[in-house]
């Protein structure tokens, strides 16, 4: 199969958001020419993957690709793709700035001007100056930006460059916004990208070239590998993008391949209970959103797409809130909290297990004792004074003298063993997250003979089984 027909497969693919199949095919393709639509469709993919700085290399070269070839749109193109992945890469200044420079390309600007469009955005160490009331007022009084009604021929004719010089406006306010939220001395608020970005060699991606062979690459999505992912850490939350009005807090949660039809949503006064959604990770659970302020539950509404779950939540009260996120004082339990309690009743049944098993290895170790040691005339002075009762004694090392096990176990036993499982559940239920962990590991790790509360001592090492004296440990 020729490379072209592959390239055709990859960037269908990437219409078909089947980012991994886009890339396998095009990275084939590219190996043959630096195709600049095909460059910036696989810059797409890598976006979609989380392969920022991949994407970012991708684009660069797609403007040198479509520079030689005369290609305007593909460099406004480019521009564009090199904003989005500045962008996830938290680079909000150098995302601005290569907006600027799509912009300027649409509006039939040099490709390579001679002196750069953005020095004077940006002070002299480079930290970006742009506010999002100039960027506002700067669209508004662009032709581009009228309605069809006013809008002159000059800019009719201009035909796709007006759209994509509201895409990039559109997505420069995006930028100017997360930036203006960063501290003065944040580094994501220096410009560094330059109109002619540097020149690398097509990027490699792992081997990802090798992993389609030509014959198979036409059969189906199916039969193509899946591309090597990065390891994401379990505790890494969420990825959440807010715009707001007066009236409509919007929230954007990326969740990529959340189902519509599983998903439950709840609209809460103060917070938004989603169940499920697929962390970054890949766990699949509940996310809860505590809100700044309060919204009205009927009129909130959402939208479920294979890369992201949007919210549009009506303000209860008209107005700007200072921020996205509040404390929440909704009573319902999130995520975490039922995990925690779900968490505690292991915790208690594994020590409820582990205790009756220390107990009876204790008894079973002391009557083994008291045959050996224990002279024949005082056991039968002792015989002849136990009472009699109506179940079994066996022989004890307890001060008390034997016990009738039947009977405890209908009636002592469930008031002691009552009042142990009440203290632990209070010292976990008490402990921070960090104690609990320390709990559950010690614990588990020493079956039952060891319990810590200090997460500092027990996470590094193996917690070892540490049994009463006179008691032998066995595995079970």
């Amino acid at each position: 199969m020729s490379h072209i027909t592959l390239a055709q497969q990859g960037m269908a693919a990437v219409d078909n958001k089947a980012w991994d199949e886009a890339i396998t095919k095009l990275s084939v393709a590219l190996e043959q020419s630096p195709n600049p639509g095909w460059l910036i469709g696989r810059s797409k993919a890598l976006v979609a993957v989380s392969r920022y700085r991949e994407a970012l290399e991708d684009a660069d070269l797609a403007w040198h690709s479509a520079y030689q070839r005369n290609k305007r749109d593909l460099m406004i193109e480019a521009h564009y793709r090199r904003a989005v992945a500045y962008f996830r890469l938290g680079e909000f200044a150098n995302a601005d700035c290569c907006c600027v420079y799509s912009m300027r390309l649409a509006k039939g600007k040099s490709a390579v001007e001679k002196e750069d469009p953005v020095k004077d955005l940006k002070d002299e160490a480079g930290r970006w100056t742009v506010t999002s009331q100039q960027v506002k007022d700067e669209v508004a009084a662009d032709d581009f930006s009228k309605d069809s009604s006013s809008i002159t021929e000059a800019t009719k004719a201009a035909g796709d460059s007006v759209k994509q010089w509201r895409r990039a406006t559109t997505f420069r306010l995006q930028s100017i916004h997360r930036l203006e939220k960063l501290p003065e001395d944040d580094p994501a608020r220096i410009a560094t990208a330059a109109l002619k970005p540097p020149k690398k060699a097509l990027a490699k991606l792992g081997g990802d070239e090798k992993k389609v062979d030509s014959k198979a690459a036409g059969s189906s999505a199916a039969a193509a590998p899946d591309v090597a992912k990065p390891q994401v850490p379990a505790n890494t939350p969420v990825r959440l993008q807010d715009f707001q009005n007066d009236s409509t807090m919007s929230v954007t949660i990326f969740s990529k391949g959340v189902k519509k039809e599983k998903l439950a949503v709840e609209f809460l006064p103060k917070s938004v209970r989603l169940d499920p959604i697929i962390y970054p990770n890949g766990d699949e659970k509940a996310f809860k959103l505590n809100l700044w302020g309060e919204i009205d539950t009927d009129a909130s509404k959402f939208t479920v797409t294979p890369s992201k779950v949007e919210l549009s939540l009506k303000k209860k009260s008209p107005g700007k809130w200072p921020q996205l996120k509040g404390e929440g004082s909704d009573d319902e339990p999130s995520a975490e909290e039922k995990m925690a309690e779900a968490r505690e009743k292991e915790i208690l049944e594994h020590l409820k297990e582990s205790r009756k098993k220390a107990m009876d290895e204790a008894d079973e170790e002391a009557a083994e004792k008291e045959k050996v040691e224990a002279p024949a005339p005082v056991e039968e002075k002792e015989a002849e004074k136990a009472p009699a009762s109506s179940g079994p004694s066996y022989p004890t090392s307890s001060k008390s003298g034997p016990k009738n096990w039947d009977n405890i176990a209908g009636v002592d036993s469930d008031e002691e063993e009552g009042d142990v499982n009440v203290f632990f559940k209070k010292l976990y239920k008490n402990a921070t997250p960090e104690q609990q962990r320390a709990m559950m590991k010690s614990f588990t790790e020493s079956n039952g003979t060891s319990l810590s509360t200090d997460w500092n001592d027990v996470k590094a090492r193996k917690v070892e089984t540490v049994p009463p004296d006179g008691v032998e440990a066995k595995k079970w």
